[in-house]
């Protein structure tokens, strides 16, 4: 449904030297029949006789690639075509262990799926941002306390990309680049406490396509008869018969899911220093019973079972005092209503199409060639802005 329009936006860069991989695990839709419609030479089909991990799947696909550089986007989702060439500019110039930027968002409208679909949101802050260097080991601190909204920025490889010879350097085992459940976590976990040569720009090169069919929502799905639920449990199933399993179960919630990534990549990496703030974590992993109600024995079965192991159950009962975690914090949320205040959303529609690809035209279009000159130092990020928002006047506005 989406794997099309996904592959036309890497495929449409002018660009000879990439490749672009399309893993199918065991799909039961038509992706062989996308992917052997295209007649271009850059284009790698990656099939599977059996459903894998996750985990799996990525590690496999790292493993049959070839670049300098691997950049991981969903199905679901694009690179923005036109900009890829500044990506690979700043890549090929400063040579970073890895590279992460802001990445755009987009929902499928789908019928009866969300509201805020079908369009993209272009922020001031988040457009014409000159690259920054930086070594995530700077927020070992912030990770220990589990205060999550500082890792900004931080290392992806899900819309972002690494080195092949970072890859190389810090894989746990030859061949094996990832080592639990979810691997761009587990990425970005394990550079924090390596650290490297980073760089991020406040740009978007891809953009974050969701639906109802995306992983990402079997995470946080609360109907247990939904398509979302439903992937979420043959998730989970693919986890269990994959030998790099978490240590802990994280019940397929997003607080247990950074909980559980943490503890297993200390403990297969023999990362015993610094030591977690178990309080903080508890009391943030403790959150999601509130999200998923109908797990909440199973998640407090599951802390206790680990607290009681690894010592910590005063650190459990400790963190079960504490109010429950806000989502944000109130300088999260202004900083959130600041950056609303400074953006304009646009529809992605083009000629009655509406996917992913219209919507990387319009961001295309939007953005324009300034990106290149800001790069340069002959245009200001200021001027991009002003030029991008003329631009934008050709296009549908949203809400």
């Amino acid at each position: 449904m989406y794997l099309g329009a996904s592959i036309r936006t890497a495929l449409n860069i002018e660009d000879d030297n990439i490749e672009v991989i399309v893993a199918d695990n065991a799909s039961t839709d038509n992706t062989r029949e996308v992917v052997e419609a295209e007649t271009d030479p850059r284009l790698i089909y990656l099939p599977s006789d059996r459903r894998m991990s996750m985990r799996e799947n990525f590690n496999r696909s790292v493993c049959a690639s070839s670049g300098d550089y691997v950049l991981f986007i969903g199905d679901d989702d694009s690179v923005v075509t036109n900009q890829f060439r500044y990506l690979r500019r700043i890549l090929e110039e400063q040579k970073p262990d890895g590279f992460s930027w802001f990445k755009a968002t987009y929902g499928w409208p789908i019928q009866d799926f969300g509201n805020k679909t079908g369009g993209l949101r272009f922020y001031r802050k988040d457009s014409f941002g000159a690259p920054i260097s930086y070594n995530p080991q700077d927020d070992i601190d912030a990770l220990m306390h589990c205060k999550l909204g500082l890792l900004n920025p931080t290392p992806a490889i899900y819309h972002g990309c690494a080195s092949r010879q970072f890859l190389d350097r810090i894989a746990p085992a030859p061949g094996v680049f990832f080592d639990s459940t979810i691997p761009d976590v587990n990425f970005q976990y394990r550079c924090i406490h390596l650290g490297g040569k980073f760089l991020h720009a406040d740009h978007p090169f891809t953009i974050n396509g969701y639906g109802p069919a995306s992983t990402g929502g079997a995470h946080s799905a609360v109907k247990p008869d939904s398509l979302s639920a439903k992937i979420g449990r043959s998730f989970a199933a693919e986890n269990r018969a994959d030998p790099y399993e978490d240590i802990i179960d994280h019940a397929l919630t997003v607080q247990l899911v950074f909980f559980s990534t943490l503890e297993t990549l200390r403990e297969r990496g023999g990362f015993t220093d610094p030591v977690p703030q178990y309080t903080d974590w508890y009391q943030y992993a403790l959150n999601a019973t509130r999200m998923k109600p109908e797990h909440a024995a199973q998640i407090e079965e599951t802390l206790s079972s680990y607290a009681k192991r690894t010592g910590t159950q005063e650190q459990l009962t400790a963190a079960r005092d504490r109010p429950a975690r806000a989502k944000r914090t109130l300088s999260e949320r202004l900083i959130r209503a600041r950056s609303q205040i400074s953006s304009f959303r646009l529809s992605a529609e083009q000629d009655s199409l509406n996917t992913v690809l219209t919507a990387t035209n319009v961001c295309d279009a939007v953005l324009g060639q300034d990106y290149g000159a800001v790069l340069d130092k002959t245009m200001s990020t200021a001027d991009a802005w002003r030029a991008a928002k003329r631009r934008a006047k050709e296009f549908t506005r949203q809400l």
